[in-house]
């Protein structure tokens, strides 16, 4: 649902939050995890293949199956016989394995293994929602399969996943591990973006409550269990944090406060990308190829 769909609903959305709380934080939450699909047609209602989405021609398509159905994951390997390691990109919220593969490439050339993969309800994956316990649910069967991981490349949402993942924050999902982290956009603050969701939806105080009690349910802890620093400096895992500083999406506040997770974080910013465009900057692959390849 957009943004402005979301403003018309605003005003009921309040009197409900007063009325029924509880019932009102399901459906947002249910709204929150809901990720619109966009199909790309040209004008005979034939679907476009991008340029990002050609590239996973090159790849050996895989479905892996997670406790909550199957996500669709691509593998690039190396001309290397034996590869470097295994590098894996998570890709953000509304996007799929096809926006990731600016990465492949330069990484490819560094003699790694790719595996890129669609989140559940986006791309070829199934499903209808995305929340943060899926995100992990999938991720850990993709690393399962192919595993060991060098190095966990994210974008934006993915990164989140990425950290509750390797930080252990969902009660019940299997250890991911990776020798190296990549943030490229993410947020820092869970927290932050329920409550503009909320805002913008126009949750009252009531309905704001309930829906992080929903939160609380489904993930098995409350929300501020996902602050990216505190997860960060939990797992103390080298890690690269690419922001820029025109992120209109995801304000560079998000970036410092990760970089702030200790000496081992090292920021590089952008200017000029935006949220989107800094995934099909050359200089930024390239310097993330070089990061996860350094000794």
């Amino acid at each position: 649902m957009t943004a402005s769909a979301l403003r018309y609903m605003r005003p009921l959305v309040r009197a409900a939050s007063f009325v029924a709380p509880a019932a009102t934080g399901r459906l947002a939450f249910r709204l929150f995890c809901t990720p619109p699909r966009r199909p790309k047609r040209n004008g005979n209602g034939k679907p476009v293949e991008t340029a990002a989405a050609a590239r996973l021609r090159h790849a050996s398509a895989r479905a892996i199956p997670f406790p909550c159905g199957s996500v669709q994951a691509y593998v690039f390997e190396p001309d290397a016989a034996v590869p470097a390691g295994t590098v894996l990109l998570v890709h953000g919220w509304t996007g799929d394995a096809a926006t990731m593969t600016g990465f492949v490439e330069p990484l490819l050339a560094k003699g790694f293994r790719v595996v890129a993969f669609d989140l559940p309800g986006h791309g070829a994956s199934t499903g209808r929602e995305l929340n943060i316990p899926l995100g992990v649910a999938s991720l850990a069967a993709v690393a399962r399969v192919f595993g060991p991981l060098h190095a966990i490349v994210t974008h934006s949402f993915g990164g989140a996943i990425a950290l509750a993942a390797l930080a252990d924050s969902v009660r019940g999902q299997p250890a991911v591990s990776a020798g190296r982290l990549v943030l490229i956009a993410a947020p820092s603050s869970i927290s932050e973006i329920t409550r503009r969701f909320g805002a913008t939806l126009g949750l009252g105080r009531r309905g704001q409550a309930a829906l992080e009690r929903r939160i609380h349910v489904v993930a098995g802890s409350p929300v501020e269990v996902f602050e990216g620093p505190l997860q960060l400096e939990a797992i103390g895992l080298r890690t690269l944090v690419i922001h820029d500083r025109n992120d209109r999406e995801l304000g560079f506040h998000h970036a410092q406060a990760l970089a702030d997770a200790g000496s081992f974080v090292r920021l590089e910013a952008t200017e000029g990308l935006g949220h989107r465009r800094i995934l099909k900057a050359r200089p930024v692959a390239e310097k993330v190829a070089r990061f996860v390849a350094a000794g």
